[in-house]
């Protein structure tokens, strides 16, 4: 149990690392770009809100795996609404935005594929 708050606590540092970095990037857009989204912000909004709706789901079905699933299908659905409702509230990333995407999905696939190194680390070395 207490290696499962010290994973909890590592994983929680890294997020608020995480959000403090992308706060802290300055934006540098024309004044006529202010006021828009970058390309994708409302399937990513869809798809989180989605994934909420899918937690809820997969407690109350006694399934959480697929719960999250059918929130990302709902999510998905949801962000495609959105995107063609603000069709004309859409930019194209910059450069800057697009640097962080990919730094953003590099994290997003290292940093479980360290976690779950670790766990197995941690349970080989409980069986012994």
């Amino acid at each position: 149990m207490q290696n499962f708050i010290w994973i909890s606590l590592l994983v929680l540092i890294l997020i608020v690392v995480g959000v403090l970095i992308a706060m802290g990037k300055s934006r540098n857009l024309a004044p006529a770009d202010q006021d828009k989204h970058p390309k994708g912000y409302w399937m990513s909004l869809g798809i989180s809100t989605g994934v909420g709706i899918g937690v809820a789901l997969g407690v109350a079905l006694e399934n959480i795996g697929a719960g999250i699933a059918l929130g990302v299908a709902i999510g998905a659905g949801i962000g495609a609404s959105l995107e063609q409702k603000n069709k004309d509230n859409i930019r194209p990333m910059t450069e800057q935005e697009k640097k962080r995407q990919k730094w953003g999905v590099a994290a997003g696939l290292v940093i479980p594929i360290i976690l779950i190194g670790f766990l197995i680390v941690l349970m080989l070395l409980r069986t012994k």
